[in-house]
């Protein structure tokens, strides 16, 4: 079988946030199929480096890492280049060195998981004689995603957004036009991305799948009258990602005043690391539980009797949407939650956008336990037949069929 290097930005382990689950259940599976796997890595603390040594323990495989410098320095240096901040905040010589290497070398396939990362290939002295098969897992349209920043922030900040999805449409063009193949986690950002960066080659979807070990229904399930007594909504996230944080903000300050209105004894968890300033005021007042990192999330899944996704900013496929399914949980989303998801529809969840939709799907899956239950049990048949993680990367395992 032949070498496939995997260039991260951070190291995918363990695989308790999106990039991260995403990058490390395509090395767990390209490892499974019989390739030689070897991880490059940026870190910035100790616990970077012990958990590079966990995922090289946990899969048998060889993972590199490599210390980045100051935030500043990095900063500084790409505006100083012309570069999107993206490709800064990622960049270390070392890493650089080594890259070149590989593309002298030529004999192995390097996937990339960033589209900031592409910037290693195209500086390289090597990159226009290489014989390395070059693949890209863009993931989501980030030129996108930073634009969507840029049209909710303040001057300074919306000129920085601006900068940053600017350069990364074009390194994100120059990618798809130039690479083997690329890679996007939905056909929404497949169409986007034709339609606003390049439409030279065909973008190949590669979805999210789950670990149906790691989710699951619980046991007992709520009933009708402990929901309608005590119910309890739950969202999770790492809460000091901006879509997340914007959620919950516009959630709490639009929807939950008038939920409790209806539902005095309403409880809302945000559960997820890094909660920010904002998220951390809201603990402990109005049934608000903010728990911060935890070692195990599905219990709060387990406790919950519906899950909800408000997003105003996103992109790609929401993972926390795919856990709230598995759990058999009924979702009450916006449609830019719902995005990329194949079973997303009003028949197996709630998919709403204005506030007032928003809180009346919500007190209806307090008051209405037969139709939460039939949404919960429509999405979770879906999820279990569709979205293995087997299903989800076959054709990663046809690309690499092809080196």
């Amino acid at each position: 079988m032949s070498k496939v290097c995997v260039l991260s930005q951070r190291v995918p382990y363990p695989p308790n946030k999106g990039e991260k689950l995403r990058t490390y259940h395509q090395i767990e599976f390209l490892n499974r199929l019989g390739y030689e796997v070897e991880v490059f890595s940026l870190i910035e603390t100790a616990e970077d480096k012990k958990n590079a040594e966990a995922l090289a323990k946990q899969l048998g495989i060889s993972v590199n890492s490599y210390q980045l410098g100051s935030k500043f320095t990095r900063y500084a240096s790409a505006l100083l280049q012309g570069l999107p901040i993206s490709v800064g905040a990622f960049y270390s010589k070392t890493l650089q060195h080594v890259i070149d290497e590989k593309l002298k070398e030529g004999e192995d396939a390097l996937l990339l998981t960033a589209s900031s990362l592409s910037y290693y290939i195209f500086s390289s002295p090597y990159y226009n004689n290489t014989h390395c098969r070059l693949f890209m897992d863009f993931m989501d349209v980030d030129s996108d995603k930073w634009a969507q920043y840029a049209g909710s922030s303040s001057f300074l900040m919306r000129y920085v957004y601006q900068r940053e999805s600017k350069g990364i449409k074009k390194l994100e063009a120059k990618t798809n036009q130039r690479f083997d193949e690329c890679f996007l986690i939905a056909s929404e950002e497949a169409q986007l991305f034709n339609s606003s960066v390049d439409s030279s080659k065909a973008i190949t979807v590669l979805g999210n799948g789950l670990d149906f070990d790691a989710f699951y229904p619980a046991k007992t399930q709520p009933c009708a009258a402990t929901i309608s007594t005590g119910p309890h909504f739950l969202f999770t996230g790492v809460m000091d990602y901006k879509p997340n944080v914007d959620a919950v903000l516009w959630f709490v300050k639009n929807c939950w005043p008038l939920i409790r209105e209806k539902a005095p004894n309403a409880k809302f968890t945000v559960g997820g690391m890094n909660p920010v300033e904002e998220i951390k005021a809201l603990s402990d007042r109005n049934g608000i539980d903010v728990t911060g990192f935890v070692d195990d999330i599905l219990p709060y899944f387990h406790q919950a009797h519906a899950f909800v996704a408000p997003f105003r900013l996103a992109r790609g496929v929401q993972n926390k949407v795919l856990q709230a399914a598995a759990c058999k949980l009924p979702i009450i989303t916006t449609s830019m939650g719902a995005e990329g998801i194949s079973f997303a529809n009003a028949d197996s969840m709630w998919i709403v956008d204005d506030v007032d939709s928003f809180v009346a799907a919500c007190v209806e899956s307090i008051e209405n336990f037969e139709l939460s239950q039939h949404k919960a049990q429509r999405s979770y048949q879906a999820i279990v037949s569709e979205y293995s993680w087997e299903q989800q990367l076959s054709p990663l395992k046809v690309a690499m069929a092809r080196i």
